[in-house]
């Protein structure tokens, strides 16, 4: 396994990140959450490189979370649009707004507010729920190893188990 590569670790979180792991994916995600699609707008409301944009987005393209689809209007113009496997990290990015907000605020307030678009009224936001959907908080939840989970994973929890 390379330094700079998750790809070999047999965990969700290892190949979350080999996926949307890497720096500047979130903000761009969060654009196309936004509703921006064209490269030029990517670039100029981030000021980020154009070399690094076309990296990002292309991995993002790679990996199913952005389709890439030429302009109707400009052949020479380029769409990204978020795939359903893109628009399943909505709740990722509300946790990260959630958690930023709360431990990074901005001395003027809050920055963004998530609320619902058919009452206006803002959401609860991100919690995990339990099957009866009672709301748990960390110290209510472990981890068991899956029919998936190799010897580290195993190792991993084994040790969790030992220091409870």
């Amino acid at each position: 396994m390379s330094k700079n590569s998750f790809e070999e670790m047999n965990c969700p979180i290892a190949q979350t990140l080999e996926q949307v792991g890497e720096w500047w994916t979130f903000v761009i995600l969060r654009n196309a959450f936004c509703g921006m699609s064209r490269f030029q707008d990517f670039q100029r409301h981030l000021g980020i490189s154009t070399s690094i944009l076309a990296r990002r987005l292309e991995k993002l393209v790679e990996n199913g979370i952005l389709l890439r689809t030429p302009s109707t209007d400009d052949a020479r113009v380029v769409h990204y649009h978020l795939t359903a496997k893109g628009r399943a990290l909505s709740p990722i990015l509300a946790a990260m707004t959630q958690w930023g907000e709360q431990w990074a605020p901005s001395p003027q307030g809050p920055r963004l507010t998530m609320v619902e678009k058919a009452s206006g009224l803002p959401v609860a936001g991100v919690g995990i729920l339990a099957a009866d959907g009672r709301e748990l908080q960390a110290d209510d939840i472990t981890t068991v190893a899956g029919p998936g989970a190799d010897d580290k994973t195993r190792d991993l929890l084994r040790m969790r188990e030992e220091t409870a």
